[in-house]
């Protein structure tokens, strides 16, 4: 009974994961706006009691959960190492009133959060694959796409009350007429906050970030049913996708075409359902992937060290994006190998700040008031880079390269048994990208995905090797194994 609450409770949270601008509690900090947070928060809780019932009673089963373990070790001692390596500067750290250590300490309680999320996604997920994750991610698709639909209506000049109502409810955390940090008006409100569709997100971006980890579950869906539930799939694959592509969000877009692209590979060149796998054409295309991957990374690293050509025509999101990400280089040009500590770019980032950056009205009104929205590098390997150094975006990228690995070995495992490859392990994967291309625009750690991916690539790695040990020693392996020689 207790096993079900917890997977009914993570189903609820998994549902609302786009809903990240409510108004929340405040004393939970950053993620106080988050909906998932409160149901993930009640799941947890429950399966910490389970954990304990279970050990006193002696039925607790070991999980296998090796990838999992090291990539928790890796996360926590790179985190550790930095906080010993800038020990005096965070105890000594200000911004704003507020100290470096207690900002480290609520920064690390994110990081802890999505970990313990990965464990219970590792926990849940196994023989619930539909139920407990694409299910929910499907069901959180449809209010998505039917609250765009009347949003694109108010935006033509057709709103209704019953919109107004849920708008003003899931986006209270955010839309207020006046900023109680300066007492100005919200220009935002006023004027609409965006052009484009945000859904039921905080902004365009965010709803960006969600389609991206959400399309390649609602994808697995179509292969995962038949009949009349994959027809219903279908549709609301192609409804995501039209919504996607009509949002405008820059990164919504850019996403669904890594989606689309890693999809693709991996269907024809790394993980083909059938698992025959070309190694010259898989080696190949790797490299050139890499290849790619290195050049437009220095690409993007040159045009950051260059000063904006129109300052003043420059949009000012544009700008303070720049300014951050530059100020973010800088800190991590000084403190190379170990960073600043994480949660410490806000104190050091007036030391390293171009002087062109001010010319942002966001980032001076946030240099100046206490209450303003905490300053940002708006990607998280500037963030990485500048807090934990070399060392840290080491660890992160290593982290999701060997994911990736691991799943995709999993798959093959099960191909080596005259079993499809499952296709779960198709939208681990493209999360695992999503991860990587996500970064680019997006600084937060707090994203429920990231670490729900982890924890179900961790789930089917471990399956996988269950699978592969038990079949080794039957007599059908030897057989196997004969006709493989």
């Amino acid at each position: 009974m207790l096993t079900r609450t917890i997977a009914f409770f993570f189903a609820l949270a998994v549902i609302v994961i786009p809903f990240d601008a409510i108004p929340g509690f405040t004393p939970f900090g950053e993620l106080a706006h988050e909906a998932s947070f409160y149901f993930f928060a009640i799941a947890l809780i429950l399966a910490f009691i389970k954990f304990i019932l279970d050990m006193l009673s002696g039925t607790h089963a070991g999980t296998e959960g090796r990838l999992l373990q090291r990539a928790t070790f890796a996360i926590l001692a790179t985190i550790l190492i930095s906080a010993l390596w800038n020990a005096s500067d965070v105890a000594t750290a200000t911004f704003h009133d507020r100290a470096g250590f207690a900002k480290m300490l609520t920064a690390m309680s994110v990081v802890l959060y999505g970990i313990a999320l990965a464990l219970l996604t590792r926990s849940v997920v196994p023989t619930r694959w539909y139920s407990a994750l694409v299910m929910p991610i499907s069901i959180s698709a449809i209010l998505c796409v039917v609250f765009s639909t009347f949003e694109a209506l108010n935006r033509m000049g057709l709103g209704n009350p019953l919109y107004h109502a849920i708008d003003s409810l899931i986006h209270g955390g955010v839309d207020l007429l006046v900023q109680p940090w300066d007492g100005a008006t919200n220009e935002a409100f006023l004027n609409g906050w965006d052009d484009r569709l945000r859904s039921v997100s905080f902004e365009p971006p965010a709803f960006g970030n969600f389609s991206g980890y959400a399309w390649p579950w609602l994808l697995a869906a179509v292969f995962m049913t038949q009949r009349w539930r994959r027809a219903f799939h279908v549709l609301l694959l192609a409804a995501f996708t039209v919504l996607i592509v009509a949002s405008e969000a820059r990164t919504a877009r850019l996403l669904l075409a890594a989606n689309v692209v890693t999809f693709g590979l991996l269907m024809t060149v790394f993980l083909p359902r059938h698992g025959h796998v070309d190694r010259m054409v898989t080696w190949l295309s790797s490299t050139a992937l890499a290849l790619s991957a290195a050049l437009i990374a220095t690409y993007y690293l040159l045009e950051l060290d260059v000063v904006p050509r129109n300052i003043v025509t420059a949009s000012v999101s544009d700008l303070t994006r720049t300014a951050y990400q530059v100020s973010a280089a800088k800190i991590f040009s000084a403190n190379a190998f170990f960073g600043v500590g994480l949660g410490q770019f806000a104190f050091k980032v007036t030391s390293f700040m171009p002087s062109w950056g001010l010319e942002s009205p966001e980032i001076t009104t946030q240099l100046t008031f206490p209450d303003a929205p905490w300053p940002n590098t708006y990607s998280l390997y500037a963030r990485i880079a500048a807090e934990l150094g070399a060392l840290g975006i080491l660890v992160w990228l290593t982290i999701w390269l060997t994911l990736m690995a691991a799943v995709r070995r999993a798959g093959l495992i099960y191909a080596r048994f005259a079993r499809p490859v499952p296709v779960v392990a198709y939208a681990i994967i493209m999360n695992c990208i999503t991860v990587f291309v996500a970064a680019i625009t997006t600084d937060t750690f707090r994203t429920p995905m990231i670490w729900i991916a982890l924890g179900a690539g961790a789930c089917l790695d471990g399956r996988a090797r269950h699978l592969a040990r038990q079949l080794v020693e039957t007599p059908e392996f030897d057989v196997f194994r004969h006709q493989a020689a």
